[in-house]
């Protein structure tokens, strides 16, 4: 069987014209302690997207997928008029990134109307590398006594606020229509079938 041809739409080929449908947002640049790395969590989704032949836009541009680095000047544009023009916006939230930005732009779309979901990628709890969750950080008095108080009263505020953000966001959107939460790839994979229609889905969105 042949591999499905990508239907990944950069940078480029939008200046050419063309248009994503659907739009991938949410965690990238997970630290480590190489430094950053490209987040592989997304993988799955563009390759079922290549299989049904949804034409997407992914702003974790990387060398692996795009043959390059993101571009500010380049990019960033088209980024934001992928996520503005699209039909349908998918955001990942993982449990190593912070998601802060992805959360001011899911609430972005949310009060302008836009159709969009919001895939809790084991990203309910926010635990990032190094640190764990809440519990483990208030727990490891190795790391306190090794950063000292002030730096580890930060870190413990920074893993907080990762955590607080998560619930505070599907509290304020619980009632919003133009959104749905998604904790498993199946779910994702449902909820994008219904909203674009896309063949075998009954009972789709107008």
């Amino acid at each position: 069987m042949n591999a499905s041809r990508s239907m990944l739409i950069t940078s480029e080929m939008m200046q050419a014209g063309e248009r994503p449908v659907l739009f991938i947002g949410g965690a990238c640049n997970i630290q480590t302690p190489s430094g950053p790395i490209r987040n592989p969590g997304r993988d799955p989704l563009a390759a079922w997207l290549d299989e049904q032949k949804v034409p997407y836009f992914d702003p974790q541009i990387h060398p692996s997928t795009h043959g390059r680095d993101y571009i500010w000047e380049i990019d960033s544009l088209h980024e934001k008029r992928a996520r503005q023009e699209t039909k349908l916006r998918v955001y990942e939230i993982t449990a190593t990134t912070i998601a802060a930005v992805s959360m001011l732009e899911i609430m972005d779309d949310a009060r302008r109307g836009r159709t969009t979901i919001v895939w809790f990628n084991q990203g309910r709890t926010f635990a990032p590398l190094g640190l764990g969750t809440r519990d483990q950080l208030k727990n490891n008095e190795t790391l306190r006594r090794e950063v000292g108080e002030t730096a580890y009263s930060h870190l413990l505020a920074y893993v907080n606020a990762g955590r607080q953000i998560r619930g505070e966001l599907v509290m304020l959107l619980a009632d919003c229509q133009h959104v749905t939460f998604a904790d498993s790839f199946d779910e994702v994979k449902n909820a994008i079938s219904y909203l674009l229609a896309l063949p075998g889905t009954s009972n789709p969105a107008s």
